[in-house]
């Protein structure tokens, strides 16, 4: 329902007519003063635009109504967003797991090609195994090879080598033991030199007779030398005096003895490596067994 009323003229004011109080009801500390809507000019007022009164006549609960159908259409709104944003993520997501399957069911059928073509090599691989250990063990079995004819040539050459009549090797014997293994004895044959760190692989053992036994020190002297010998040893000697001459008026005397060497790594065919030398004369020291350490800590 609406209600229509002429506005104003332009230019009319209207002046509200002040209330007249009675001498009791006026307050008498103002008198004298201003009251804040005494004006001594004329009154501003905003100016007046020409519009329609309008009344509200639609009761509470229909503009409830309306605001809860408006906050309705909003979540609504809100959860077709959300539901787009979580279906576009799972295409997403989706493709992405789609290629990574794809991506794993073909490495799986290289994978198979790859077996079989390893089982198809499985001959061929067994027998470069066996040819790598057969090659590994002549390798090695060369390497342990000592220079036998040679280590007898270079004793028979020291015997020769010493002043006078040469000395005469009536019997040699050699025995190799092979190479020691790190923290085994270095060598097995008796050595004047207690303290002695040279590395053998076999004994040599002689028995010889010489003019004097000034020839023999010529021979251990020249064994020494000789970097095939080590340690050079005379272990017995016999002194004997023979007749000599026509008449058997002259004597001849002789030195019968019998002397042991140990045979290096120098009389081997292919000799050690530095790092081999290195790892039989300074071994790995052993780890502590479990129950040794447990028993030197303190209960």
């Amino acid at each position: 329902m609406t209600t229509e009323s002429t506005p104003p003229a332009p230019g009319q004011r209207r002046q509200r007519r002040k209330e007249k109080k009675s001498l009791w009801q006026m307050d008498v500390s103002s008198l004298g003063k201003k009251s804040a809507t005494d004006h001594d000019g004329p009154v501003e007022r905003p100016p007046f635009h020409a519009t329609l009164p309008q009344v509200d006549l639609l009761p509470g609960e229909v503009r409830d109504s309306m605001a809860i159908a408006r906050i309705r259409n909003w979540t609504l709104v809100a959860l077709l967003v959300v539901g787009a944003l979580a279906g576009g993520l799972w295409w997403v997501q989706g493709s992405t797991i789609q290629q990574a399957e794809d991506s794993l069911a073909a490495a799986r059928q290289q994978n198979a090609v790859l077996q079989a073509k390893l089982t198809a090599l499985g001959p061929v691989n067994a027998m470069y195994n066996e040819i790598t250990t057969l090659q590994d063990l002549v390798t090695n079995t060369l390497a342990a090879q000592p220079q036998a004819s040679t280590v007898i040539d270079r004793l028979a050459q020291a015997g020769s080598s010493v002043s006078g009549d040469p000395i005469a090797i009536t019997n040699v014997n050699v025995t190799y033991t092979g190479i020691p293994a790190p923290g085994s004895p270095l060598s097995s044959c008796p050595n004047p030199d207690p303290f002695g760190t040279s590395i053998t692989i076999g004994c040599l053992t002689f028995s010889a007779t010489a003019s004097d036994r000034d020839q023999v020190s010529q021979l251990l002297r020249l064994l020494d030398e000789d970097p095939f010998f080590v340690g050079p040893y005379v272990t017995s000697t016999t002194a004997t005096e023979t007749a000599a001459g026509t008449n058997g008026n002259q004597t001849r005397s002789s030195v019968a003895f019998t002397g042991s060497a140990g045979v290096s790594v120098d009389a081997l065919e292919t000799p050690l490596t530095q790092e081999q030398v290195d790892a039989i004369l300074t071994p790995p020291e052993a780890e502590p067994s479990p129950s040794a350490t447990d028993e030197g800590v303190a209960p």
